[in-house]
């Protein structure tokens, strides 16, 4: 009733204030009798996921080739500069190899970031929550949880600090608790690199799409659980004003994609960079010479010189720190079908998540 009651004063304001536009009224509303249509809403979210997700890669992938075969070139510019030595190495197989694995998934981030802030600039973004209330009521939420659970995509850092605005503790905590489930943009590389590996490039988008949907119905699932079991009590309601569709603000587009490409390059990419060194410090040393003589003797008996490069990585990765640590894992994994080659990738993928 008191919300009845502000938004009859509101509209007796705006009736005596405002000009009348009946025709782009009419106009908004039929486009929200559309987008908001309990079945035809839906169908129009999720063909706009896809058509995003698909576009991620399809329009992405060329700039992402451009800057992997940049990496190389300038990996090999440096090389042959410098020569052979451990520097050559350390900037080569360390400095710039983990710069690369940065920026070559900078515009698959900077792609999803520029779409997702054009929905929300045109006031698209308000209808997805209100479609969202009625899927996320049924586990106990409302649709302002929406709102963080929508930036947990980007990190659920921002998403739980995005909690505040909710007024019920009880929603504020079970938000909380979810948004880790959701897919952020940490994952992205890693989906990029398995589904590019994997999946045909006719059903990249889609595979893309539905990690993301799985991950949501995993949130929704938790919330479903915690508001049944842990955190009871009642729904709060849901009230929102829809915003008018507007042309976005390019300028506010092209700046918040260029603050969260570089908020990636600068906090995620100090770390990957520092690690990247400290593996590469791993897997390189210590040095064995008498494997890289045995190398030398092998290339001037005739052996393929790519053949004994390759045994001569193997032999020296084996020794080094790196392969001790995965040779003392060897007897954990081996049940698996693991070796201690497979035991030094575990390794390094903890270091690097």
């Amino acid at each position: 009733l008191e919300s009845e009651f502000r938004y009859a004063l509101c509209h007796h304001i705006v009736e005596r204030v405002q000009k009348p536009n009946p025709e782009g009224r009419d106009r908004s509303e039929a486009v929200d009798r559309d987008v908001t249509h309990p079945v035809i809403g839906p169908i129009h979210y999720l063909t706009i996921m896809a058509v995003i997700f698909q576009g991620v890669y399809a329009w992405a992938g060329p700039f992402m080739d451009g800057i992997d075969a940049g990496m190389s070139w300038l990996g090999e510019h440096v090389a042959d500069m410098l020569g052979e030595g451990m520097l050559t190495d350390l900037l080569v197989d360390g400095v710039l190899a983990g710069v690369g694995g940065i920026l070559v998934f900078l515009p698959q981030i900077c792609l999803l970031f520029f779409f997702l802030t054009l929905l929300e600039d045109c006031g698209y973004m308000a209808r997805a929550a209100f479609l969202a209330d009625r899927v996320m009521r049924g586990v106990g939420l409302h649709g302002k949880a929406f709102i963080p659970l929508m930036s947990s995509f980007a990190c659920a850092i921002p998403g739980i600090m995005a909690t505040r605005s909710m007024d019920n503790a009880r929603d504020r905590l079970v938000t909380m608790l979810i948004a880790p489930l959701i897919s952020c943009s940490a994952r992205l590389p890693v989906y990029a690199l398995l589904i590019a590996a994997f999946i045909p490039k006719a059903y990249q988008g889609m595979t893309l799409l539905s990690m993301y949907v799985l991950s949501v119905l995993a949130a929704l699932g938790a919330a479903w659980v915690l508001r049944r079991f842990v955190v009871r009590g009642e729904p709060s309601t849901f009230l929102m004003e829809l915003p008018s569709y507007k042309v976005p603000a390019w300028r506010h587009v092209f700046r918040t994609v260029g603050n969260r490409g570089w908020v990636f390059v600068r906090q995620a990419g100090t770390v990957i960079l520092a690690i990247s060194i400290i593996l590469w410090f791993l897997a390189a040393f210590p040095k064995n010479e008498e494997i890289a003589q045995e190398a030398e003797q092998r290339v001037e008996r005739g052996e393929d010189p790519a053949a004994v490069a390759k045994w001569e990585s193997g032999a020296q990765l084996r020794q080094s720190y790196a392969g001790k640590m995965g040779l003392m894992m060897e007897p954990a994994i081996e049940p698996l079908g693991f070796d201690w080659r497979i035991g030094v990738g575990l390794v390094t993928s903890f270091a690097a998540r």
